[in-house]
This record gives structure tokens, C-alpha cells and sequence, in this order.
């Protein structure tokens, strides 16, 4: 990349730093952490194992441990087995997880149309396949286990 392109992409990067800034601010007014909000729009979308929401937060697999220990004790999500491997665990969200979900999330729509206003038409492009897969391959890179099909959409 020639100078100009590389100064237009490290601006872009530290906007969406700075979005994401925002991000955990309103996540946090919600009682969050931005890994519980990661944790919680993954889980919503089915049963997760703990391997698949280390991936999607982004957390190392021993620091998930904690992550979801904690979200079990504050009544996000709970444990269960699976029938076909009595050693497997997955979790699933509670109805108070998928409350306090809900309440970030309109706090995050909330916050960014207030600090975007006519410009949060911008993130749009934000919302692509392309981008999810480019994401979901980093992750599988360092996760080493795919998490859904490429081309799939989360659900949040």
C-alpha cells in the first residue's frame, strides 16, 4: 500500500476503536462486560460449547472458564449436557441473560444514533457477509475450530 492508503486505513481503524469504545461504555451501563455481550449474542443463537464461545469472544479457552462460570452464577446462562456426549456442556442463555441483552442492545442503538445521528448509515457497510467470513477465518486461525459455515450470518 502506497502512504495515503495506509494513513485512510489506520483512520478507519482508529474510528472503529473509538466505536468500540462506545460499544462497552453502553454495554457496561447494561450491567456487561463487552465478553459477556459477545458471549450472550452467541449463545442466543443456540447451544454453544464452551470452545465455540472462546472463539466468538474472543477469550483464550482457559479464560472462558471464568467468563462462563461467572455468567452462570449471575444468571446470563446455564450449564447442561448433551445428550449425545454425556461429557460435552453447552450453555444456553437464560431469560434474564436474553434481558439484559436486550437492554444493551437498545442502550447500543440508543447510544450510536445519539453520538452518530445522520451518520449511522456509515456502519452499514459494517454489515456484510464478507466481512463476518474474513472475521470468522481470523478466528478460526486462532482458535483452530470453525465455528458455523462460512457465508452465515450471527443472529444478535
Amino acid at each position: 500500500m502506497d502512504k495515503y492508503s495506509d494513513t485512510e486505513l489506520l483512520n478507519s481503524i482508529r474510528t472503529v476503536i473509538r466505536l468500540a469504545r462506545i460499544a462497552q461504555q453502553a454495554c457496561e451501563e447494561a450491567g456487561l462486560t463487552m465478553a459477556q455481550y459477545r458471549a450472550l449474542t452467541s449463545a442466543v443463537a443456540g447451544r454453544q460449547r464452551a470452545y465455540e464461545l472462546a472463539q466468538y469472544t474472543a477469550v483464550s479457552r482457559p479464560a472462558i472458564s471464568a467468563l462462563t462460570s461467572g455468567m452462570v452464577r449471575d444468571g446470563l446462562i446455564e450449564r447442561s449436557g448433551l445428550a449425545s456426549d454425556g461429557r460435552g456442556v453447552v450453555f444456553d442463555v437464560t431469560d434474564q441473560g436474553l434481558e439484559m441483552l436486550r437492554n444493551a442492545e437498545h442502550l447500543l442503538i440508543e447510544r450510536f444514533e445519539h453520538v452518530l445521528g445522520d451518520a449511522t448509515s456509515a456502519l452499514e457497510v459494517l454489515d456484510s457477509l464478507a466481512l463476518e467470513d474474513a472475521l470468522d477465518q481470523q478466528a478460526d486461525k486462532d482458535f483452530g475450530v470453525q465455528r458455523r459455515p462460512k457465508g452465515s450470518k450471527n443472529a444478535s
